[in-house]
């Protein structure tokens, strides 16, 4: 019995000492995202805590194959970092990663994020994000009809900013912000577009929005998230070939069953059949299985019934 618990208590100490002799984790980074556009500066840079860190250590360059040679010292107290702004040029790509330490040691570098510095004019910046939103579409991380509607509503923006009329500038920003929330909402778009193309309107927004002044009147994303009517939308290609993409609002928590019907009424696919909260919604059709012809979808939802007609053409 004795031997059996000096066993265990040896064992306890054996992990507890390696336990705590472990140096800390590699820090997570956070914002800005990962190749987003930055419009304001100075840059602040997040990460999340790392357990047992005492304080970190944060690399900024312009180029990731001539790293410096790493200093074991501590720049940041906390879990960020706002870079001097005497280190950043406009329209410069930067790269950066954090190490933490504790009284065991450093942990090993967090993998790198990066950034692009952009114009810190309103205008500019609504440019710069305009670009940003066409380079997505060409790398195929946006659809085609989607991206141009985003491009609608910020070249919208541009026009209310080039008139000086800011607070209608903003709301065409917050429409943008509404938008690429219902496109990851609808799995249209990763997490990881999504996340930058918020994090630079955010940045525009504070550019257009004088925030110091009247932050409360400020229009707000989660006010345009939930639409006011029932709608069902005309599917978009329109002939299409294969695929086509079908948008639908409610205005309040449904079941909602969307189903696909050939020209002699006969159901050939479900696209939904679940219980939705209210909001806007994009759903796809693949229809590379179907023969070519003219097919119909139906929407139920609460009281809400909708019907239009679409044509497959191969």
């Amino acid at each position: 019995m004795k031997k059996n618990l000096l066993f265990l208590i040896s064992l306890f100490l054996i992990i507890t000492l390696r336990v705590s002799s472990q140096v800390p984790d590699s820090p997570v980074l956070v914002e800005p995202p990962e190749e987003t556009d930055v419009v304001v500066m100075p840059v602040t840079l997040d990460w999340n805590d790392v357990a047992g860190a005492q304080c970190y250590r944060v690399e900024v360059t312009a180029d990731t194959n001539s790293p410096e040679k790493f200093e074991a010292n501590c720049n940041a107290p906390q879990s960020h970092y706002e870079i001097p702004p005497e280190i950043t040029d406009a329209n410069t790509q930067y790269f950066w990663r954090v190490y933490a330490c504790s009284p065991q040691g450093w942990s090993q570098p967090s993998g790198y994020f990066s950034f692009k510095t952009q114009n810190t004019t309103a205008a500019g910046s609504i440019q710069n994000l305009t670009d940003g939103v066409i380079d997505l579409i060409a790398d195929e991380d946006i659809p085609p009809n989607q991206g141009q509607q985003l491009i609608n509503r910020l070249e919208k923006a541009q026009l209310r900013v080039n008139q000086n009329q800011k607070f209608l500038a903003m709301f065409e920003m917050v429409l943008f912000e509404a938008r690429v929330f219902i496109l990851r909402f609808s799995n249209q778009i990763s997490s990881e577009t999504s996340r930058s193309l918020i994090y630079s309107a955010d940045g525009v927004i504070d550019l257009i929005s004088d925030i110091e002044s009247r932050p409360g009147q400020l229009p707000k994303v989660e006010d345009y998230l939930v639409p006011k009517n029932y709608e069902l939308l005309q599917n978009y290609p329109n002939p299409f070939n294969p695929s086509t993409t079908i948008e639908y609002s409610i205005p309040k928590d449904a079941i909602v069953t969307m189903k696909i019907y050939d020209i002699l009424g006969k159901e050939v696919a479900t696209l939904v059949n679940e219980q939705k909260s209210a909001g806007t919604y994009i759903v796809n059709w693949n229809a590379s299985g179907f023969s070519s012809g003219i097919y119909f979808y139906r929407i139920n939802a609460g009281e809400f019934t909708a019907t239009k007609k679409m044509y497959l053409v191969k």
